[in-house]
């Protein structure tokens, strides 16, 4: 081979081994702008810059972590396991980190944790600030007087951070279409309800505007009674209370059951039904409506807690 051959082939190799240089020094500058790529996020307790598809997420707020699982995002590393819904069972496996309870959380073990995003709720609102200096941190939650609200808010931003925008566009279309065909039948039977909590063997009823309001203001039912307190441990009553006014359906919650993760409501039904009350049309009817207590009273604004919610008053129109 002469010269001149070897240095034109010298030549082409030396300009592909600079081309490839090139292309994977550009490629790994691609990629570290894709892991530092971030996204404004408007939440309860303000704005706060958050990683786009974050690897490691230390979630506080139960809803949220429903919504994770239902739009398929990976990432967890870390979550309060104590009154966990049964729903979300598989989240109590030892490669989750355990972080305690919703208020009785651990801030050293999310520290060592080093997550790239912190998700909380109401529960956890005075630590914001704790856990924002540990990690970007947002507050999303349940607002329980505007249930539907909160289930699109907390949906769209999780969805926006991790790219699902259109499985969580979806999942809402589905759920909206659902609650207005109940919404429907129900107003056309001009139904009314009462809406009970059971608390350690004490009863209490919630009108519209209270934590369940959707039953009234979604799902189409009439308040029995429209002079309910306005509380957030409802009003107390009695059973001549639930005698005098006999609504066509009476919502039953089990707190007890709803924090412990049981589908046992016998402890509620023993309260609710006493002699007095089995006089009443309700009881006579069958219309004593012992409600998803997890779902109702711990899942808060999520796409599987919604599911059963809805599944609830499906079960009554049907």
């Amino acid at each position: 081979m002469n010269k001149k051959k070897i240095s034109i082939i010298v030549g082409v190799a030396i300009v592909a081994l600079i081309g490839v240089f090139a292309a994977t020094k550009l490629g790994n500058k691609e990629n570290e702008g894709e892991k530092g790529e971030t996204i404004k996020i408007i939440h309860t307790a303000g704005e706060t810059e958050v990683p786009k598809n974050p690897e490691k997420v230390v979630v506080l707020d139960y809803a949220s972590l429903d919504i994770m699982d239902s739009l398929d995002i990976k990432g967890l590393v870390g979550l309060p396991k104590k009154n966990l819904p049964t729903y979300l069972s598989e989240y109590k496996e030892e490669k989750y980190t355990d972080l305690g309870g919703l208020k009785e959380f651990s801030l050293e073990v999310i520290n060592e944790i080093k997550p790239n995003l912190i998700i909380i709720e109401g529960r956890q609102a005075d630590y914001y600030e704790e856990l924002s200096a540990i990690a970007p941190t947002i507050q999303l939650g349940t607002d329980t007087t505007k249930y539907l609200e909160s289930l699109e808010s907390n949906v769209n931003i999780i969805g926006q951070i991790f790219g699902k925008e259109d499985a969580a566009t979806s999942k809402l279309k589905e759920l909206n279409k659902r609650v207005e065909e109940v919404g429907k039948k129900v107003k056309e039977q001009g139904f009314n309800a009462l809406a009970t909590i059971i608390t350690d063997g004490s009863m209490s009823v919630y009108g519209a505007g209270s934590r369940f309001s959707i039953i009234f203001e979604k799902f189409g039912f009439v308040p029995t009674d429209e002079n309910i307190e306005v509380s957030k441990h409802g009003q107390n009553i009695t059973y001549e209370y639930l005698l005098a006014k006999n609504p066509n359906y009476l919502f039953v919650v089990d707190k007890s059951a709803g924090t412990s993760g049981s589908e046992d409501y016998s402890a509620a039904k023993e309260v609710i039904e006493n002699e007095l009350v089995k006089t009443t049309d309700t009881y006579k009817n069958g219309n004593i409506v012992y409600l998803n207590a997890q779902a109702w009273y711990v899942g808060g604004a999520g796409l599987q807690a919604a599911d059963l919610i809805i599944e609830d008053m499906e079960g009554i129109t049907k």
